[in-house]
């Protein structure tokens, strides 16, 4: 059984699972088939309006542990009773309203894309919805989405944002890139520019850099 995989705004990848899809067998299963894109990454569990038993949520936990490479965070829920249950199992738990998933602008079925190697000089990538760069974008290289775009790695080509979109952000581990269009809307870049843990939003109209290291 599939669930809904998203980015995070911690550079990261969350797998959502909604009540109606709580199977732990289920569960590790897709865990298992997914951890190659997951190796080195920060993972976190959402349980979308549902409340588990908090011998469930150990199991969860402990199951990942079989798993080194992946960086677990902890969960996320909807649900005050499962916060209170993950944090009494002794594992972090966020509230979180999922509003990103209940936005009427995106489709449902919409899932991130995820591209698994250094995008190159030359070389061009597009997803309707989300992308995740699980590497660089080269100079000369160039990424299109109808979504957000993650990129744990370095940006120094073009990345076109949010296209048909009103709302989006783009995210990386470090940029130097002359310019970036998003929404339609175009940010351009000194040369000598350069920015770890960037994070780009648009909102209402305006472009926003937020919690971002100038060098």
């Amino acid at each position: 059984m599939d669930y809904k995989i998203r980015g995070t705004n911690i550079l990261g990848i969350e797998i959502i699972i909604p009540p109606q899809k709580f199977n732990l067998e289920d569960i590790k299963k897709f865990i298992s088939e997914k951890k190659d894109i997951m190796k080195k990454t920060r993972l976190v569990i959402t349980f979308d309006d549902v409340i588990p038993k908090e011998t469930e949520i150990r199991e969860i936990a402990e199951f990942i542990k079989n798993f080194p490479e992946i960086i677990f965070c902890g969960f996320k829920t909807s649900k005050r009773e499962t916060r209170e249950l993950c944090l009494q199992a002794g594992f972090p738990c966020d509230m979180s309203t999922l509003e990103l998933e209940r936005t009427t602008e995106r489709a449902s079925n919409e899932e991130i894309k995820f591209i698994k190697k250094t995008v190159r000089s030359g070389e061009k990538v597009s997803s309707s919805g989300d992308i995740a760069i699980l590497g660089d974008v080269n100079p000369g290289a160039e990424v299109e989405a109808g979504g957000n775009v993650y990129i744990f790695g370095s940006l120094r080509g073009l990345v076109k944002a949010g296209i048909g979109k009103k709302e989006c952000e783009i995210r990386a581990l470090f940029v130097q890139t002359p310019r970036i269009e998003v929404c339609g809307e175009e940010k351009t870049f000194d040369r000598n520019e350069k920015f770890y843990n960037f994070r780009l939003i648009y909102k209402n109209g305006k472009i926003r850099i937020n919690n971002t290291e100038r060098v």
